[in-house]
């Protein structure tokens, strides 16, 4: 039996296969069309995930959308009704997105001829945020926890999972949102919803938090039974479309919205730290809440919210839970495989037999097909030396030596990661040792904002000995501090508040990567090095070995790993001798791509 499950017409769409319980893959329709946050009708993605199952769209058994439009349609309406004149405008922006969703079946018959032998179910958005981490998980039973902007009408899910089921046990309404909240803020900011969050993260340990934080206080008060409120005078995003989301109160509050390409004062910084602080108290107030009630000691995250991955470390590091587990694609996209488990467990009663236990579920492309790409994108033998290494001890080690000699690679194999975060196949990698080599990244290679900080890839099993957890993270959404002593070790991973965002990698789940690092650290003494995602600013991770290569020629990587290939510019150093010209081009490049409506 074969069931797809997908989502769209919000942002992350995305598409997952199920095969009589077994997870084949899931892939994010942005990767395609080459558009971040994409809300588009997947069917790139939905073709993949047919052909990787060795089927046709038309021969699904089933097929799960995220989303149940009749769901809460009493409270939306009633919801416009209380604000008319003023919620027109809600009506406009989102009738389209939901005229969308009623259009569905129409749409799936026309663009991929399914017919009356494919059943179409409509789930709930909450209850996909949930399976996706619990139905997935080795746990029998744990809390559950799903934070985001918005479903049909709840912002955000408390419940439990046991067995095949999922018990809700306290949730916040519309519009009682965290996510809109921090995504309001985001825009306040510069920075697009949806988007810029991790930025706006990021952004906050150069701020003060308590300048602004009883503001905060006051715009999302903690209440009884583990739930908040959200102050709407600040607000107007109950009846207005984006942008125009705040109240002149909100205003008189913090100041003028910053313009996306405006000064970056402290002013702007301490509103992110006090947003950023308030966001992990919430957080941290819903968790107590749910193990008193629950009394369970386990934990399973998702939703939006909880990509914020300083508030998640902090969840396990303060003990609330002994353990906890997070969907890496915590955002929308997630819930194409949730939907998939809600579908297949909780309503058919099938068996819990399978566990999520890695991320590399997306497309991957065979040795000669990035052979061919290198013969038809590498004209210049001379300026790009090209050689093929068929020995994984060999390839790993020639890598290793090169990190060591300060070179910045591209690293693209096996399948693609889900989620937002690259985890060591589709990633630039370089020595985390450096000093220079955070800002040289950001200016040279990845074409983004100076503060923004890098991951360590850290073996699992020495995550204990530099930071303040060993317990595993391998998918980066738990950040947890830098020991203090290992601080001077590794500065380009340690951000300014002396964290980490970790990412774990497991021998078994990516062996390639693991005696990539292992013979980093017989070189070094340093189990890690740093990773971030293979893209610049404003676009997606790549996709394909062409974009891979192309990504590399035009930025300051030193070194390409493609498959067994091995690509080496022959300069001293790539991203220092980019000249002027090729600069101002590429950061021109990496703007417009990021102020792309999502």
């Amino acid at each position: 039996m074969h069931i797809l499950g997908f989502d769209c017409y919000g942002h992350d769409s995305a598409a997952a296969i199920v095969r009589d319980g077994e997870m084949l893959g899931l892939v994010e329709e942005e990767r395609f069309l080459r558009r971040k946050h994409v809300a588009d009708f997947p069917r790139h993605s939905i073709e993949w995930c047919c052909e990787i199952a060795g089927i046709r769209p038309q021969d699904l058994d089933h097929v799960v959308y995220y989303w149940d439009p009749k769901a809460a349609r009493l409270q939306r309406a009633w919801h416009v009704l209380r604000h008319l004149p003023r919620s027109i405008d809600l009506i406009r922006s989102r009738g389209d997105k939901e005229s969308a969703m009623l259009r569905l079946r129409k749409t799936l018959v026309g663009e991929l001829g399914l017919t009356d032998r494919t059943k179409i179910h409509f789930a709930p958005h909450h209850l996909c945020h949930a399976a996706s981490s619990f139905l997935t998980s080795a746990f029998d039973k744990a809390a559950i926890l799903s934070i985001d902007a918005a479903g049909e009408w709840d912002c955000t899910w408390m419940g439990i999972g046991d067995g095949l089921d999922l018990h809700p046990l306290q949730r916040m309404h519309f519009p009682n949102s965290l996510g809109l909240l921090y995504g309001a803020v985001t825009e306040f900011l510069g920075y697009r919803f949806a988007s810029g969050e991790g930025k706006v993260m990021g952004l906050a340990p150069y701020g003060d938090p308590q300048r602004y934080l009883k503001i905060f206080e006051d715009i999302v008060r903690l209440k009884p039974e583990g739930g908040y409120e959200i102050d709407l005078s600040y607000f107007t995003y109950h009846y207005r479309g984006r942008p125009n989301w705040f109240s002149p109160k909100f205003h008189e509050a913090l100041g003028p919205t910053r313009d996306s390409e405006g000064e970056l004062t402290q002013h702007y910084m301490d509103v992110a730290a006090a947003l950023q602080l308030r966001t992990e108290q919430v957080g941290l107030h819903m968790a107590k809440w749910l193990r008193e009630k629950t009394g369970l000691d386990r934990v399973c995250l998702a939703g939006g919210v909880c990509l914020n991955s300083v508030m998640n470390g902090r969840i396990l590091l303060e003990g609330v839970f002994d353990e906890v587990i997070v969907q890496p694609a915590a955002n929308d996209a997630g819930t194409a495989l949730g939907a998939c488990y809600w579908l297949w467990n909780t309503v058919m009663r099938q068996p819990r037999t399978y566990r999520f236990d890695h991320a590399y579920f997306g497309p991957w492309w065979e040795d000669d097909a990035c052979g061919e790409a290198v013969d038809r994108l590498i004209q210049d033998r001379a300026q790009v030396k090209v050689e093929r290494i068929d020995d994984e001890e060999k390839l790993t080690a020639h890598a290793a030596r090169l990190l060591v000699d300060g070179k910045i690679l591209g690293w693209f194999q096996g399948r693609m990661e889900m989620g937002p975060r690259a985890l060591g196949n589709r990633s630039i990698l370089t020595d985390p040792r450096s000093n220079e080599m955070k800002d040289l990244l950001n200016a040279r290679v990845k074409f983004r904002e100076g503060f923004r900080p890098f991951a360590p890839s850290v073996l699992e099993e020495k995550t204990g000995e530099w930071f303040s957890s060993g317990y595993p993270s391998p998918y980066m959404i738990l950040v947890y501090d830098v020991l203090e002593h290992q601080r001077e070790k590794v500065p380009a991973i340690t951000h300014v508040d002396g964290t980490g965002r970790v990412q774990s990698i497991n021998k078994e789940h990516n062996p390639r990567y693991h005696r990539l690092v292992e013979h980093f650290e017989a070189l070094t003494g340093v189990p890690m090095i740093l990773n971030t995602s293979f893209n610049i600013r404003g676009e997606p991770i790549v996709h394909t070995p062409d974009q891979a290569i192309e990504c590399f020629l035009k930025t300051g990587m030193d070194a390409l790993f493609l498959g067994p290939y091995c690509l080496e510019k022959q300069t001293e150093s790539a991203a220092r001798e980019l000249d002027a010209d090729q600069l101002v081009a590429a950061h021109a490049s990496a703007a417009m791509m990021d102020n792309r409506t999502p």
